[in-house]
């Protein structure tokens, strides 16, 4: 069985925007989520080419690759 590697992607946008941004691309996107008020995460199975466009896409947005501290 396949190891699940999927990457978070924090960004400064609604879930309902981010989703408006993404419509007609794809990016390796599985999910969009609310993180809080004016927060999304986007769940990707994205590498290299692919995970570049998907920053770009949202470039000003994005707050970490990672799940932030506490």
């Amino acid at each position: 069985m396949e190891e699940n590697a999927n990457g978070k992607l924090y960004v400064s946008l609604s879930a309902s925007e981010v989703r408006r941004r993404l419509k007609g691309h794809g990016y390796g996107v599985r999910r969009i989520e609310s993180a809080g008020k004016r927060r999304a995460v986007i769940v990707h199975t994205a590498t290299d080419k692919h995970l570049r466009q998907l920053e770009a896409l949202f470039q000003g947005a994005v707050e970490s690759m990672n799940e932030p501290s506490p």
